[in-house]
């Protein structure tokens, strides 16, 4: 018999390259090899570095941390030149979609249909009015920036066997590990240095996916900022403090589940103050409220992705959102993001459903990452050897 070819999930971050090999066992899939390196030795891109050079090492270096011997990668892309748009057609085959597909899209897509590599999933029919229609999850992917990231991957001496993009493979990481129930409506939040993928699962399928360029880097950027201080200082603040977090004074009531506006008119005000109003300058209570607004940005930005969801695409409320990736171990974030989505928040286990080769993984080094290996996996699990 032939044996099915190695691979494994590659994924180049913006700051941090993950290499992550599963193999197939009587168990189950199991993590077999992994690494996560820095792109940057000082963790942060400088005028005189080339990024593509850069990220060459850094996978050359993450593949040869995890001993991995495979050379052909499943990797992915991410950011403001990855589109993803869920339509509406009327129905065909899958031999007509493909041909109907590049005049189809040329309404959804905001670059020159020629600059792009398209690509489209059928979800299911609808029907509306008598009328059924054709639910297509329509993917567009900027050609310059597809080659520029397979030269990165061939320029490290691998394969690229497959091209997916950052949150389908995160939602194949969710799906693995865990089974949400025929009503839940899941929002699947990655926070990466510079962009955020959000996902959002509901009846077994994808169906609503974007990229925020925000992430964990503008957290940092606005610490320097603010409190005038050096990157390795901003970046050790942010994650020794996190966000503080408050909370306004109970009031009596006597309708307990009834919202005060005096509570609602503290809370807000308590929110819009300074550590110096609040009577505390120190450096770390300063860190502390620079955080808070910076991810105040980001929240804005999902709750619009959670309205739009909700009031264009399925008319199904999120139930609740589940969060992983390096800026996710900010302490306090998951009850942060809890009290300003009023929805339940939890983390993600990248490797739920999936167990470890003690033998070849350091438990120390994938305890300290494990939160960044969501998409590495999702990748790796696309072909399992």
């Amino acid at each position: 018999m032939f044996r099915r070819r190695a691979n494994f999930g590659l994924d180049i971050g913006s700051s941090t390259v993950k290499a992550v090999q599963l193999r197939r066992t009587s168990r189950g899939v199991e993590l077999d090899r992994f690494a996560a390196v820095p792109i940057y030795p000082n963790g942060r891109r400088t005028a005189d570095v080339d990024v593509r050079t850069a990220k060459i090492a850094a996978v050359q270096r993450a593949v040869a941390a995890a001993k991995i011997s495979a050379k052909h990668a499943i990797t992915s892309v991410s950011g403001e030149s990855i589109i993803v748009r869920y339509i509406q057609l009327p129905v065909m085959t899958e031999e007509e979609l493909r041909n109907a597909l590049r005049y189809e899209a040329e309404e959804y897509i905001p670059f020159h249909i020629d600059e792009v590599n398209l690509d489209s999933h059928i979800l299911g029919v609808t029907e509306d009015g008598g009328s059924k229609r054709l639910n297509v999850l329509l993917v567009a992917a900027k050609k310059d920036v597809i080659a520029e990231h397979v030269n990165i991957v061939r320029g490290a001496g691998l394969v690229p066997e497959l091209v997916d993009v950052d949150s389908f493979a995160l939602f194949n990481c969710f799906e693995h590990g865990n089974r949400p129930g025929p009503d839940d409506v899941v929002l699947l939040v990655d926070v990466g240095a510079e962009v955020t993928n959000i996902n959002i699962f509901h009846r077994g399928a994808s169906q609503f996916a974007r990229d925020i360029n925000i992430g964990g880097d503008s957290i940092t950027a606005a610490i320097q900022q603010k409190l005038n201080v050096d990157h390795a200082e901003a970046e050790h603040l942010k994650f020794a403090e996190g966000v503080h977090m408050v909370v306004a004074p109970k009031i009596a009531s006597s309708e307990d589940d009834v919202d005060s506006p005096l509570i609602n008119s503290l809370s807000g005000a308590i929110d819009g103050m300074t550590g110096d109003e609040l009577g505390d300058d120190r450096l770390e209570n300063q860190s502390s409220r620079v955080i808070r607004n910076a991810l105040n940005a980001l929240l804005a930005e999902i709750r619009r992705s959670i309205q739009f969801f909700e009031n264009q695409v399925s008319g199904q409320p999120v139930t609740r959102v589940v969060m992983t990736g390096g800026t996710a171990k900010l302490p306090n974030i998951i009850p942060h993001f809890q009290q300003e989505l009023g929805v339940p928040v939890v983390p993600l286990d990248p490797l739920q459903g999936v167990s470890v080769n003690r033998r070849n993984v350091d438990e120390h080094v994938l305890s300290n990452c494990r939160e960044m290996l969501g998409v590495g996996v999702g990748l790796a699990l696309r072909k399992v050897a």
